[in-house]
């Protein structure tokens, strides 16, 4: 899509309660245990997934290694389209890999640092992004790290100053973390295609929750996984990569499963598949593969964005009753601008965590925050629950 272009927004979901969405409560599981407020760091295991790792271990007991060809790489496929219409793009700008930083090293391998040798990133991205990049500064890479002024935005008009012509890419991503503001990437790509850079987006808090079309947001490589809102699992990571920049893309990490003649088995010769499942690698986990099929099709099934509008739902609700405890919530103020994740300002945040897990309530911890994550599953019964039992253990710390 050419600057300028007319262009296909979603419009900002409302937060909207979705009371069907519940229905799903019975694929979890853990749901009948626990409280769970963490799925922005391990999405809920549900019964499909369950199944579909069943399925893989059935197949492989009764075809062994017949089952690849008959079987599993038909089943990577499937989750390659999935992925892909989830994202609003086509199924051969889309590849696998095991994790988001295999993926971001292959991708980063591929880019030519000798004319264009600046690489704009966020100190708001997850560290795995400059992590790829600070290696790098030994050939000549320069890495440059816009600073987000209150810990919660990262202001677009940081990325309009650092970007210019010496910029190889913008490398940011898409929801912040440590304060689930959503970015305007699509700001965010006008200003690096205005300077001729492109434009690598981690969307490992965004996909699954947030609404997302890679067109319209003119992006032009894209790494997320099937981690957390996905509700896939740990072991497989997707990727986009637009049409156009496959060609051009050529990375020094490479794969038998990223060669055209993969199954020539020529040790001598490398040749780049055409399209963007050059940058795979090695053999993929087809457990983890089945597992992330089973949380795609909830994803896809429930559709984005009704589960956009009931989790805004949640979080506005989760948002205010923290606020009604005097707490400080790190979260950006206009809930157009958030995504799930909500941070409260706690001392000692780790014990906190602890002490709910004895309670049978998940959250997780970040240095100085308790940090909560409700999805389109959970209740206002459980919020309230999860902010009940925060209060009572921080009253308990100031009696002692």
């Amino acid at each position: 899509m050419s600057l300028g272009e007319s262009r296909m927004q979603y419009p900002v979901p409302p937060a909207i309660e979705h009371p069907e969405l519940l229905a799903y409560r019975d694929e979890f599981p853990i749901l009948q245990r626990k409280t769970y407020l963490n799925s922005c760091s391990l999405g809920a295991l549900s019964v499909r997934s369950v199944q579909g790792i069943e399925q893989f271990v059935e197949q492989w007991n009764e075809w062994g290694a017949h089952a690849w060809y008959d079987i599993w790489l038909g089943e990577i496929a499937k989750a390659r389209k999935k992925f892909a219409a989830l994202i609003g793009a086509q199924v051969h700008e889309i590849a696998i890999a095991p994790n988001v930083s295999t993926a971001l090293s292959s991708i980063a391998s591929a880019f030519d640092y000798t004319t264009r040798n600046k690489v704009v990133m966020s100190d708001m991205d997850f560290p795995t992004l400059g992590h790829q990049w600070l290696v790098k500064e030994r050939l000549g890479v320069e890495c440059h790290f816009v600073k987000s002024p209150d810990r919660i935005y990262v202001p677009v008009d940081l990325f309009e100053a650092a970007v210019d012509t010496k910029t190889a890419l913008v490398a940011t991503s898409r929801v912040c973390y440590t304060s689930g503001y959503i970015q305007d990437i699509r700001a965010v790509s006008d200003i690096a295609h205005k300077h001729g850079a492109y434009v690598l987006v981690d969307d490992y808090q965004g996909t699954g929750q947030v609404p997302l079309n890679v067109d319209a947001m003119d992006i032009d490589v894209l790494v997320t996984g099937s981690l957390k809102w996905l509700m896939g699992g740990p072991g497989l990571a997707f990727v986009y990569i637009r049409e156009g920049l496959i060609p051009a893309l050529l990375p020094t990490i490479a794969g038998w499963f990223g060669h055209r003649e993969q199954f020539q088995f020529n040790v001598e010769a490398f040749e780049f598949r055409s399209d963007a499942t050059r940058i795979e690698m090695g053999t993929p986990a087809m457990a983890a593969v089945y597992a992330a099929n089973g949380g795609l099709d909830i994803v896809l099934e429930a559709s984005v964005e009704s589960i956009c509008e009931r989790s805004r739902y949640l979080t506005n609700d989760l948002i205010a009753r923290a606020r009604e405890q005097g707490w400080v919530v790190r979260a950006p103020a206009e809930p157009e601008c958030r995504n799930s994740i909500v941070m409260l300002e706690l001392e000692q945040p780790q014990e906190i965590v602890e002490s709910l897990i004895a309670r049978n309530i998940i959250t997780d911890s970040r240095p100085g925050l308790l940090r909560l994550s409700p999805y389109f599953y959970n209740t206002i019964e459980e919020n309230a629950i999860v902010i009940d039992a925060i209060a009572e253990i921080v009253q308990n710390r100031t009696k002692k």
